[in-house]
């Protein structure tokens, strides 16, 4: 099981930071409420079609987050193709990560998912 935290970061208002704990790992990524909402769509972000969802940095390197069998992989590097590494979890965690991001969100409203799309510069394959 991986724990999931979700705080708002000193440094930066508006940043939350959340930490995502499996039983040998640790991983701490930075990002506003508005994109780790998108992380509802999850189960559309399939890797091969590249559909790789860019959400969040550690230590300022993008973290794109793929999904597959269940099995969600956050890769932290340039892009998903060339990352530096990587972190697989149960798709649950990321469920949770989003429903609480929802609560962070400034406003009262509660956007729906976006489709995960392309990031910048990346051509889509069909």
């Amino acid at each position: 099981m991986v724990q999931v935290s979700i705080s708002p970061d000193g440094d930066d208002l508006g940043v939350m930071q959340v930490i995502l704990e499996g039983g040998t790992w640790v991983l701490q990524v930075l990002a506003r409420p508005e994109e780790l909402v998108t992380l509802r769509s999850i189960r559309e972000a399939d890797w091969a079609a590249r559909r790789a969802l860019r959400v969040g940095t550690v230590f300022g390197v993008s973290v794109f987050w793929a999904f597959k069998d269940d099995i969600v992989t956050a890769l932290v590097g340039q892009d998903d193709e060339t990352w530096q590494i990587a972190m697989t979890m149960p798709v649950e965690a990321v469920d949770r990560l989003a429903a609480m991001a929802v609560d962070h969100l400034p406003g009262p409203e509660q956007p729906e998912p976006d489709p995960p799309l392309p990031y910048p510069g990346q051509l889509e394959i069909f």
